[in-house]
Formats: structure tokens, C-alpha cells, sequence
């Protein structure tokens, strides 16, 4: 007899009681178990409680605001549950925020609830699959004894989910990580910066691509030498980024 499938757990922290209402009937419709909340604080206390498998976050909760609860999540807590903002606002400045704060996707008011649902469910996917996309943990292990992700003094682990500079961890947000999971993978090759968009994820088209820009000053920050000539992450011009291979000049990770 099969084990029964759980539903997905999700958490919607909405201030507005109406698109609050909506959202969770959707979701229910399809199947996934909803809590419901309407502030910052008590998005916060629900996602500490009752481990939801994914949050929807509006980014104008009273309280704590959206932004203020992923930057909770990511930066203090640690904790990399699967995060979609939502906004009433088209502007792409406040999404780089929320995306450089860590979130996985994001949606502009009016919402379609249909795509809602899809990207809340590839967020989930994403999470599941820990960004090593069609290899298995045992390839990825494979790899890393060959040394295919490393470059110079950075070594990336996609089992565990982390890049390291010697042998000191690097702090990535999760589409960090992806980013540099996809750069090492190809190391010596050029980019666009569309092309790095779509590399991630397949909802991540709908980005404004200042948004790698972001990452990769992010990157560049904790892991170059030098940021006004890069040893790592070079700036090709008219064409985007590509990932240097640096010579291994010793061993910084066992």
C-alpha cells in the first residue's frame, strides 16, 4: 500500500484581507494546506512554529514588513525556506531588494493567482532539488574530488550547498549560490546577462537583468582580492560575465 502524499504547507502573509481570502482558496483548491496571516510579526512566530514548506509575503505587512522578514530569515535566522514577495508596486528596484535579500521569486499586484501557484510550486521544487538540477548527489560528490568546481582559492560544494574561499565559508543567498553553481560549472565561458537569468530558474525571465549586476557585486564583495581588477568573476564586455579558471596553487579545502 502507498504512503499517502502530503500536502505542501504554506504560509500567506498578506495585510489585505480581500487578496488574503483569494490567495488562500486558490491554493486550497489545489490542494496545499494554508495558514494565514496578516503582519510581519506573526509571519515571523508561524514560520518559527509551524515550519511551512513556503511562504507569499507582501512586502507591505504592517509591523515587519516583507522585506524586513526575509532579511530576518536569511540574515539572522539562517533559514532558507522558500520565499515569493509580493508587491503593489511594478517598480524593479524594490524587487532587486527583495531578490538581493534573498528571495526566490517575486510577483507584482494585480496578481494572477494561476502563476502564483506555479511559481510557489517551482520555488518548492527548486528547495527539493538544492540547486544541483538534474545531477545526483553522487555525481556532484564525483565532481568535486575531480576538482571540476574549483578555481583558484574557491572550491564550491553542491552537496552541502557551499562555496568556500580557503576554508572559510562564503555567505550566498540562495540565487547567489545558483549563480555561482552555474558560472563554475562553465568556467572560461561568457554569459549574458539574460542568459545567467535564465540559467537559474525558469520563472526568473520575468527578471530586470540589473538584478545579476546585484549578485555579482554581492559576490565579488566577499571573494575578490581586488574589486577594481576581479580575479574570478570578469566583466567581458558587450556580452555580460564569465568565471575565470585560476590555477589551483594549493590545496584550501579536504
Amino acid at each position: 500500500m502507498s504512503e499517502a502524499k502530503v500536502a505542501p504547507r504554506i504560509l500567506i502573509a498578506e495585510k489585505d484581507r480581500s487578496v488574503r481570502g483569494e490567495i488562500q482558496q486558490i491554493f486550497r483548491s489545489y490542494g496545499y494546506e494554508t495558514w494565514v496571516v496578516a503582519n510581519g510579526k506573526d509571519a515571523l512566530k508561524i514560520i518559527n512554529s509551524l515550519k511551512p514548506d513556503a511562504v507569499i509575503l507582501d512586502m507591505d505587512l504592517p509591523e515587519l514588513s516583507g522585506l524586513d522578514v526575509c532579511r530576518e530569515l536569511r540574515q539572522t535566522l539562517n533559514n532558507w525556506l522558500p520565499v515569493v514577495l509580493i508587491s503593489v508596486q511594478s517598480d524593479e528596484i524594490e524587487a532587486v531588494l527583495g531578490i538581493e535579500l534573498g528571495a526566490d521569486d517575486y510577483m507584482v499586484k494585480p496578481l494572477r493567482f494561476k502563476e502564483l501557484v506555479a511559481r510557489v510550486k517551482a520555488v518548492l521544487r527548486r528547495g527539493q532539488l538544492c540547486c544541483l538540477e538534474n545531477e545526483t548527489k553522487e555525481e556532484a560528490v564525483s565532481a568535486l574530488k575531480q576538482g571540476k568546481y574549483r578555481s583558484g582559492e574557491l572550491v564550491l560544494d553542491p552537496v552541502h550547498l557551499t562555496l568556500y574561499k580557503g576554508k572559510k565559508p562564503v555567505e550566498l543567498t540562495r540565487k547567489e549560490f545558483e549563480l555561482m553553481f552555474f558560472l563554475m560549472k562553465n568556467k572560461g565561458k561568457a554569459f549574458t546577462r539574460q542568459h545567467l537569468i535564465t540559467a537559474l530558474t525558469v520563472n526568473d525571465q520575468t527578471y530586470d537583468e540589473r538584478i545579476i549586476d546585484v549578485f555579482v557585486s554581492r559576490i565579488r564583495r566577499q571573494i575578490e582580492p581586488n574589486r577594481r581588477n576581479p580575479l574570478y568573476i570578469k566583466t567581458v564586455r558587450n556580452v555580460g560575465y564569465m568565471l575565470k579558471d585560476v590555477p589551483i596553487k594549493h590545496e584550501s579545502y579536504q
